[in-house]
């Protein structure tokens, strides 16, 4: 996995990563939505996070221009957060 850290052109300190998935998470399968299961590029900045699906190849060669033009196209993700009381399946413990 490489790593990368970047400024913004707004001033904004960005981690960016490729993200390699297994399948499962916590001894359970964890499901991936279509396009997903070959890795994707993740932007993450103080707990906001984007990104790029499949892993654009050669981002870790990009200049700190075509990252922030990456990241201004990269889908923002919403973190999920586990349900409070619920097991592995999502049912309530």
């Amino acid at each position: 996995m490489a790593l990368r850290t970047f400024v913004s052109q707004d001033g904004t300190l960005w981690n960016v990563w490729n993200v390699v998935p297994t399948l499962v998470h916590n001894e359970r399968k964890v499901s991936l939505s279509t396009g997903m299961t070959s890795g994707w590029l993740c932007f993450e900045s103080g707990g906001i996070k984007r990104r790029i699906v499949p892993v654009p190849t050669g981002w870790e060669e990009w200049s700190e221009d075509e990252l922030d033009s990456a990241l201004a196209k990269a889908q923002s993700v919403e973190r999920r957060l586990p349900v409070e009381g619920a097991g592995p399946a999502g049912e309530s413990t």
